[in-house]
């Protein structure tokens, strides 16, 4: 039975109401079990009110039916989703989380599926963004400073090269905190287009820079990559983004032009009187996916990952099992702006 949905209230003020902030979400799930049945699919899907008290987890997982599940969803809550996750381990059952971009849910449980991707998934698709539009390009890759210089910096980096595979070097980093402009200058080829890519997570560093690189836009013909996070600044002229034609990676997108998406909206808008907005475009692409590939494979889905490529509606699907624990989505969106639009790059 659903118990989020009660036919007295207002569907124009649900999502107000705190209780019923994944009320989307399930609406988007439902909708995507709905559009399977007609395919074949037969599944009973129960829900279960787990927000952030734990006390509500210790229940649900207390009910008799839940040993027999052949997959769980959420809880949508920090610290109600380890009591679940444990659950799911000690019982074999794959466990599904949407929305923590958290790594640390994946440690030590083979049966956790994390949605949202994480940024030490990007120097691979960065690699090959550079090697596919920008080999003939001299590539200088902006820092904050070298003090902060990280890990995951040097495996931008180290990707980059290691994908080119000519042994040179092939990155120029910059110390925007000590070079800055001159840094630019300096490594800046005249004769050849110019690949800026910038690391930087906050805004100041972008918004500076970019102003900086504009003076020189006649002299130098340059394209910037922004990462990890850019999609999060509000404070970027868009003018520059558009300048530098700038590409960014968003962990989410949804093409409102497309048909599929489209076709959503107005199911969606009929429905439920509601316009969708992310949980519910992100609940339906959850429950497609999986759904799907609990109807197709059975329950050892996870064996024939690579063979489900479905097209969904903003969160593409491509895991990767890290050692000793669960799958991580390794797939980025790369947008990049032409005009004043934003095209979605395949790669």
């Amino acid at each position: 039975e659903d118990t989020l949905w009660a036919d007295y209230q207002d569907p124009i003020r649900i999502n107000e109401l705190a209780p019923y902030r994944f009320i989307q979400f399930y609406h988007g799930f439902m909708m995507a079990a709905d559009s399977l049945k007609k395919s074949g699919l037969n599944v009973e899907i129960f829900v279960y009110d787990v927000d952030h008290q734990l006390s509500k987890a210790y229940d649900a997982i207390g009910k008799p039916e839940m040993k027999k599940m052949d997959m769980i969803f959420g809880p949508f809550f920090k610290n109600t989703f380890p009591v679940m996750a444990d659950f799911a381990r000690e019982n074999e059952i794959p466990i599904i989380n949407p929305l923590s971009p958290r790594s640390d849910i994946l440690e030590g449980n083979p049966y956790v599926f994390k949605l949202i991707p994480s940024i030490e998934s990007q120097p691979e698709i960065l690699a090959k963004l550079v090697k596919r539009d920008y080999s003939d390009h001299k590539i200088i890759f902006y820092i904050p400073n070298k003090v902060q210089q990280t890990e995951l910096i040097n495996q931008y980096v180290e990707a980059i090269e290691g994908n080119f595979n000519t042994g040179k070097r092939m990155v120029t980093v910059v110390d925007y905190a000590s070079d800055s402009l001159r840094g630019f200058r300096e490594y800046a080829s005249m004769a050849k287009p110019n690949l800026v890519i910038v690391f930087a997570e906050n805004e100041v560093l972008p918004s500076a820079l970019l102003n900086k690189l504009s003076v020189l836009k006649n002299e130098y013909e340059s394209t910037v990559i922004g990462i990890p996070e850019w999609e999060k600044f509000t404070n970027i002229e868009t003018a520059y983004l558009i300048s530098f034609n700038a590409n960014i990676f968003m962990a989410s997108y949804t093409e409102y032009a497309d048909e599929k998406v489209k076709a959503f909206v107005q199911s969606y808008r009929t429905k439920y009187l509601d316009e969708p907005l992310t949980y519910g475009i992100s609940g339906f692409d959850a429950g497609y996916y999986f759904l799907y590939a609990l109807m197709n494979y059975g329950k050892e889905f996870e064996d024939c990952l690579d063979e489900i490529r479905i097209p969904l509606l903003q969160n593409q699907l491509r895991f990767k099992k890290i050692d000793g624990g669960g799958y991580d989505n390794v797939n980025w969106n790369v947008l990049q702006y032409f005009d004043y639009s934003l095209f979605k790059k395949s790669l």
